[in-house]
């Protein structure tokens, strides 16, 4: 897979693939209007994993919020036909690199209880449940709040 995509930041010409993956998978998939307006946000990234042939395959994104001393990952997708493949980890360990590369103390996000493939994913790249946020979902589900903390607490 290395040799046949590649990441980079996605344009609106995207938001027919990544709207096609996003309502593939989610149960409240997010509009083309709240996709427009994280890619002009200037504290949001928007990646797309694209073929390197055509870079007109979108195999997965990633959306995720890099502000103050926190990375904020807000989504993240993969095609169904490119499951498996370790996509997934792969665009989350993208959104936990840039926040190594800006010195950024701790990355997290919210998962919904249910998902369990995704929150092993995340517990698989170092992330870990750290509460529980109420009915969190326009439908009432719980989500898990999971967080990784990029450098270490100074003990005295």
């Amino acid at each position: 897979m290395e040799s046949n995509f590649s990441i980079r930041p996605a344009t609106e010409d995207d938001l027919p693939a990544i709207l096609e993956i996003e309502n593939s998978v989610y149960p409240i998939p997010w509009t083309a209007e709240q996709f427009k307006a994280e890619i002009e946000k200037p504290f949001a990234n928007v990646l797309v994993l694209t073929d390197d042939d055509t870079d007109q395959i979108v195999a997965g994104y990633v959306v995720f919020w890099m502000m103050f001393d926190e990375c904020h990952i807000l989504n993240v997708a993969v095609h169904p036909n490119w499951r498996g493949l370790g996509i997934g980890g792969k665009l989350t360990r993208i959104a936990v690199d840039f926040a190594l590369k800006k010195e950024l103390k701790r990355v997290f996000l919210e998962v919904r209880k249910s998902n369990e493939a995704a929150v092993k994913l995340y517990q698989k790249v170092g992330f870990f449940i750290d509460h529980i946020k109420p009915r969190f979902y326009d439908n009432g589900e719980d989500a898990y709040f999971m967080v990784m903390y990029l450098t270490r607490p100074n003990h005295f």
